[in-house]
């Protein structure tokens, strides 16, 4: 039976490298950002795709959000060929997407680790400035909650990838 697991987590919680590990050993898993025109950043008031948006900037940051878009995901999942496949990303409108997904996996991250992270990141500029840290801390664990709260299984994403990424494939497996 085919399955598609959606790996999820705040900023910093790992999803990336899990994605990029997850090929490594063979298993077929996409970086939910690297796929091409599958997000956008919208501006909350207008509705409109904001272009040039800046990371760093707190007020700009906390009036966006990173919008999926459903259609173009259900397609990728609908044409997926492999019988088990890992989605890691997030996105604002998570309600909308989340009933694609045979599993939802949170990775769950203290403050310590998840700063640390998004400070020594490079790939993506987003959170690396104290004050959108402090931001994400805002919201984080309301944001967990909820997701649990909605059936996500939840996995420990402070321990090494390794492990990490063991307990992931398990519960995928198992589900």
């Amino acid at each position: 039976m085919k399955k598609s697991i959606l790996v999820t987590g705040i900023s910093g919680a790992g999803k990336t490298a899990i994605s990029k590990k997850l090929n490594k050993l063979g298993y077929k898993a996409y970086d939910m950002d690297d796929l091409p025109g599958l997000f956008a950043m919208i501006n909350k008031k207008t509705g409109k795709p904001v272009v040039g948006h800046d990371n760093s900037n707190l007020e700009k940051v906390a009036e966006m959000d990173w919008i999926c878009d459903k259609d173009k995901l259900k397609s990728i999942i609908s044409s997926e060929l492999n019988q088990l496949v890992f989605y890691c990303g997030s996105a604002s409108n998570m309600d909308e997407i989340l009933p694609f997904f045979d599993l939802v996996i949170l990775l769950k991250v203290n403050p310590e680790t998840m700063r640390h992270r998004l400070t020594m990141r490079r790939e993506n500029d987003f959170g690396r400035t104290a004050e959108v840290q402090d931001w994400i801390m805002t919201w984080k664990d309301w944001w967990e909650d909820d997701m649990q709260k909605k059936g996500a299984a939840v996995v420990d994403g402070n321990r090494g990838l390794g492990q990490v990424v063991e307990e992931l494939i398990k519960k995928a497996k198992s589900s």
